[in-house]
């Protein structure tokens, strides 16, 4: 099961590589602003609840100790993002574009908080496949 974990864990970690360095930013080249903007509003709760959800998926099958509190981590993070930080920052941007400037500094502060914990979600994801694969070499 470890193998299958490792996976899981690789598909959604280069699913998110993938969308940090070539879609999020092609998206901002190809688009207008507001319409990169609306875009991305839309695929950033499937993005964090799909990656969360294979992450925790992950930590179910590892049957590694370590490992699978790692991934659960991981995957509890995307997840949260998704329920808590999203409404947030949606909210806090509509707020912004309406002309609110203290809303700019809230949408600046969640959405920072939000791109460093994807960065942190990303290396815990890489630290859960190594250990895996180290686990299965042992075992």
């Amino acid at each position: 099961m470890t193998e299958l974990a490792a996976l899981l864990a690789a598909f959604s970690l280069g699913a998110m590589i993938f969308f940090s360095a070539f879609i999020a930013p092609a998206i901002f080249h190809v688009l207008p602003e507001a319409d990169a903007g609306r875009l991305l509003r839309s695929i950033f709760p499937n993005y964090f609840l799909a990656n969360g959800s294979l992450a925790l998926i992950a930590a179910v099958v590892a049957a590694q100790p370590l490992e699978s509190g790692l991934l659960a981590l991981c995957g509890m993070a995307m997840v949260g993002v998704w329920a808590f930080a999203i409404p947030v920052i949606n909210a806090a941007r509509d707020q912004m574009l309406a002309g609110d400037e203290a809303a700019s500094i809230r949408f600046a502060r969640w959405h920072g908080g939000t791109v460093g914990l994807n960065v942190l979600e990303m290396i815990g994801l890489t630290a859960a496949i190594f250990l895996l694969f180290a686990a299965d070499d042992v075992t």
